[in-house]
């Protein structure tokens, strides 16, 4: 089998929610309904800071 062509342009969308901190498990849910992200959560674990949760805000990573 072979490996598609992929292209800079064709990672971009992926690229910005990841620089957006979108949590990689939910773009792996979002781009393959039919896989789990059980695995990467599990290989990951759970982020340092709940941002999700209400008073949470993550920290500032880029100093700005």
């Amino acid at each position: 089998m072979t490996e598609p062509d992929i292209t800079p342009a064709d990672t971009k969308p992926v690229r910005d929610l990841l620089a957006e901190h979108v949590p990689l498990a939910l773009i792996v849910d979002l781009a393959t309904p039919e896989a789990t992200s059980a695995e990467i959560l599990e290989a990951e674990g759970l982020p340092d800071e709940a941002w999700w949760e209400p008073g949470q805000e993550p920290a500032d990573r880029d100093g700005a």
